[in-house]
């Protein structure tokens, strides 16, 4: 009786476990294949603001943004991590600063490794201070 019980149990979070797979491949961010026409800009602490109108066959931003930016950061929990952008590094342990993504000016929701690149948008990457 108790093995049937551990099997039922394994099977409950197994199926789970594949419910929620499912949900974030049907409700998750959607890229689009083909060329795609956007603006990347960079705006820097200093308030100096660079744009850079790319065309692209990338399907999510940090590929798009790696072609006209240098990027450094780490994959993590919730995505890639950015660390520095064109050589102007973050750092939120020594003054709280950080690099926010903004996407058509709106506080970006996904990672740059997750998030969508669709045509005609507009992608800043901004430095910031919490």
């Amino acid at each position: 009786m108790k093995n049937k019980k551990t099997w039922l149990a394994v099977g409950v979070v197994v199926l789970a476990a594949a419910l929620m797979l499912g949900a974030w491949f049907a409700f998750g961010p959607q890229a689009t294949a083909g060329e795609k026409d956007i603006v990347i800009a960079v705006k820097y602490a200093d308030g100096k603001t660079e744009r850079f109108e790319v065309s692209t066959d990338a399907e999510f931003l940090k590929e798009a943004a790696e072609e006209v930016l240098t990027l450094e950061g780490e994959p993590g929990p919730y995505g890639f991590t950015l660390y520095s952008v064109n050589g102007v590094t973050a750092d939120f342990s020594k003054d709280s600063t950080y690099w926010a993504v903004y996407v058509n000016g709106e506080y970006g929701q996904y990672g740059l490794d997750m998030q969508p690149v669709e045509d005609g948008s507009e992608y800043t990457f901004a430095h910031e201070k919490y």
